[in-house]
């Protein structure tokens, strides 16, 4: 009996004891510690700088939804919009988040490579961890079809050229003033509130050339409309509609702009939590699904490092900041 005794209370003791151990374990290896051990173990929250809508939006509803799945995250995954000043506000406030892989931020370029340089901001890309690259999206000059401007060769022929561009300090300014620059030809640039008024303006012939993502320009270069002049791409794009663009860089003018995006996690993130987010995003990116939504959005999948998307963003800093001066 003495010992039937023993054996209950021994059994009781231990079933009390195993709970409270993996409370512990838990509190150690789940959100806020230090190691993946059960990471992921609750939501993880994807911030866009963005309202909703629109392509960054949609970017962190594709990896959200198929990130969800057990073969990936496996956990709920939510979108928080969080618009304002070019990107800037969010991007301050993701600063703050606790480094334990929970909150991811999607980045646009130009708020690392243009903003700080026309507003204070009180961030550098070293206070984040670039954990994987989204999608390019890139910036293509047209002409109107009664411009005469065919190529590159009619711009320098000219006089004077003005060309439009949607937003003050934007890529779509900067890509045109850096390659007229280069070309030594007088050029003026005119802005616009947005792309449509921009394109409104060149195909009413009050500019003469613009820029404009494919998304915003291709439909008009089809139709007959406009005409592709060049692309701001290292390489020529291999989609169907657009491998025949030449890109500014064969034709002699080595100008290099685009609007790439990709997710950040706060400095300071583990790294093994770090090395779990990246490896799955990776796998993320790389699926049928995610690549047709980029097909559907005329937007082209994009792979890099952590160090070549850093590198990559301090080359594109160090050149806007001298362009923004000029």
């Amino acid at each position: 009996m003495k010992n039937l005794k023993k054996v209950l209370a021994l059994s009781l003791s231990l079933s009390l004891a195993l709970p409270l151990a993996a409370c512990g374990d838990q509190g150690e290896t789940g959100k806020g510690g230090g190691s993946t051990g059960s990471y992921p173990s609750s939501t993880i929250t994807v911030v866009c700088p963005w309202d909703a809508g629109g392509t960054s939006d949609g970017l962190c509803r594709i990896v959200s939804e198929i990130g969800a799945r057990d073969e990936y995250f496996g956990v709920n995954m939510v979108v928080q919009n969080s618009g304002g000043a070019g990107g800037t506000v969010a991007t301050t406030e993701f600063k703050n988040a606790a480094p334990d892989g929970y909150t991811l931020c999607q980045e646009a370029i130009g708020v690392f490579t243009l903003q700080p340089f026309v507003r204070e901001v009180s961030y550098t890309i070293d206070d984040f961890i670039p954990v994987a690259a989204l999608s390019n999206e890139p910036i293509i000059m047209i002409a109107g079809k009664d411009s005469g401007i065919t190529s590159v060769d009619d711009l320098l022929e000219m006089d004077s050229v003005t060309y439009g561009f949607s937003g003050s300090g934007s890529l779509m300014e900067l890509s045109q003033k850096q390659f007229f620059g280069m070309a030594g030809v007088e050029a003026t640039g005119i802005s616009y509130d947005g792309s449509s008024p921009t394109i409104a303006a060149l195909l009413g012939g009050h500019i003469d050339v613009c820029t404009g993502h494919p998304g915003e320009v291709m439909q008009y270069v089809e139709s007959g409309d406009a005409v592709a002049i060049g692309i701001f791409n290292d390489e020529r794009d291999p989609r169907e509609n657009l491998k025949d663009i030449p890109t500014f860089k064969e034709m002699g003018y080595d100008v290099t702009m685009s609007v790439w995006k990709f997710l950040m996690l706060p400095a300071g993130t583990p790294e093994d939590v770090v090395t779990k987010v990246t490896e799955t995003l990776t796998a993320i990116t790389g699926t049928d699904e995610y690549k047709e939504f980029c097909d559907a959005n005329q937007l082209l999948p994009l792979t890099m490092t952590t160090e070549e998307m850093v590198e990559r963003i301090n080359e594109e800093a160090a050149v806007n900041q001298e362009l923004l001066a000029g």
